[in-house]
């Protein structure tokens, strides 16, 4: 397709134009900008395997190339495709996991506030999965250094990919509807503190027993332990599970019926 083209596509669809996209220093190297288009390019693979459709085939020509303009055409394109292929991505997670993610910031944003919503989304997701999220500092807010700002902005959208991939890959579809969720986050709060673990055979913000782990929890449990050591996001996940199951409130009479429950 040629460059004209393809821009309008990507204009048409609500993404990042050649005109919108930031442009890259004068000073950058060829060998820079083959380096910013892999990034890209390895952004979109990762978020387009997290939404489950096929990678979009490229022959990579670019990588032959010493042409800043059309080194930056790439650039321009691979991020349109990044940008869709995010939306995608985290439209499947939502629905997968029933997370609730930040707000996108306008293409253009100010670098930090981009890069503040990377940090945000891939800490969003590792909470989900593995259960913790990357620790980091916050530099790229006082930093006066163009480079660094760029690298922390490649280096959080990676993460946030990877991220998502992450949960799209471990995290089983969610029992918690939004109405189960609100039912068992009541309950909790006359049960005890998420993590809780007073001694006294229960644990967790659902005051959950051993039996009742192996067999609503048994993949969290194997992961992080007792009930008191999941995400919020797990516990409620076990506690739906056994709502679905045929059990409804039971386990909770006392708590349940506070709520209104039956």
């Amino acid at each position: 397709m040629a460059a004209a083209g393809v821009a309008a596509a990507a204009t048409g669809a609500g993404l990042a134009s050649a005109s919108e996209t930031r442009r890259m220093p004068e000073s950058a190297t060829p060998r820079e900008l083959r380096q910013i288009a892999d990034h890209y390019r390895s952004v979109t693979t990762t978020y387009q395997r997290a939404a489950n459709v096929a990678p979009t085939r490229s022959l990579a020509t670019y990588r032959r190339s010493k042409s800043r303009a059309y080194l930056q055409w790439t650039i321009d394109l691979w991020h349109a495709r990044a940008e869709r292929a995010r939306v995608d991505a985290l439209g499947a997670v939502r629905t997968r996991a029933g997370v609730t993610l930040p707000q996108a910031p306008p293409l253009r944003a100010p670098i930090v506030r981009r890069i503040a919503y990377h940090r945000d989304l891939a800490w969003s997701l590792q909470k989900v999965y593995p259960g913790r999220p990357t620790a980091a500092s916050d530099t790229f807010r006082t930093t006066q250094s163009v480079d660094y700002r760029r690298w922390a902005l490649h280096l959080w959208q990676q993460r946030a990919a990877q991220a998502a991939l992450a949960v799209s890959t471990h995290v089983p579809e969610r029992a918690a509807t939004p109405s189960l969720v609100d039912a068992f986050t009541c309950i909790h709060r006359y049960e005890g503190a998420w993590d809780s673990n007073t001694g006294n055979g229960f644990y967790g913000g659902l005051q959950m027993d051993w039996a009742f782990m192996r067999l609503h929890g048994a993949d969290f449990l194997s992961r992080w332990g007792t009930a008191d050591r999941w995400p919020v996001w797990a516990q409620i996940e076990a506690a739906a599970r056994a709502h679905r199951s045929g059990r409804g409130f039971a386990p909770w009479p006392n708590t349940a019926r506070y709520c209104a429950l039956t």
